[in-house]
This record gives structure tokens, C-alpha cells and sequence, in this order.
């Protein structure tokens, strides 16, 4: 399914363990034995969606995103669908899309 301003994210569960390194945000999943990291706009995006555990949607990340970056939309989105299908591989990020 295609992923719209109206899908949501949150985080998964915390089976991970992540450390600030210079100016990456490194993930390790010590069972798995992977390693995953975010740079500034990943990081930016990681911070927008919140540890509570509660939801957000993809168009409140694109507006925060442009406000802070000043970048365009649409182009925002298209950047910020990448990085989420990329963190939903990996186990970081679970995603919710209207049908």
C-alpha cells in the first residue's frame, strides 16, 4: 500500500539499543546483530516520532520537516516514505496505512 499524509507511525518496542556517535544516531539489535544509523534529517524524524509510544502521522512529520528544513512537500514526503519503509524493515518503526 502506498503510504499517504493520513498513514501513521510510532515506534516499536524497545528491543534495541541505540547510542549518539559524533553525529549519527546508531541502533543495535543485540539478538539480531544488526546495526542501523540516522544522520540529521533521520534523526530529526526519529525525535518527531516520539518515544510514547503513541502514533503520529506522516503529514505532521512533512510539516515539522519543512518548517525546520525548508524543504518542499512533496519532496519531503517522498524523502520521509523512504526512510520509513527503511525503518520498518528494520524493525525501528511500525506503520499504519489507511486502506
Amino acid at each position: 500500500m502506498t503510504m499517504t499524509p493520513a498513514s501513521r507511525v510510532r515506534r516499536t518496542s524497545d528491543a534495541f539499543v541505540d547510542a549518539e556517535l559524533d553525529d549519527e544516531l546508531l541502533f543495535m539489535d543485540v539478538g539480531k546483530g544488526w546495526f542501523y544509523s540516522l544522520k540529521e534529517t533521520g534523526q530529526a524524524v526519529w525525535r518527531l516520532i516520539g518515544d510514547d509510544g503513541a502514533w503520529t502521522t506522516v503529514g505532521a512529520l512533512v510539516t515539522a520537516l519543512t518548517e525546520e528544513f525548508e524543504v518542499d512537500a512533496d519532496a519531503c514526503l517522498q524523502d520521509v516514505t523512504v526512510l520509513l519503509e527503511d525503518l520498518s524493515a528494520a524493525g525501528l518503526v511500525e506503520l499504519d496505512r489507511p486502506k
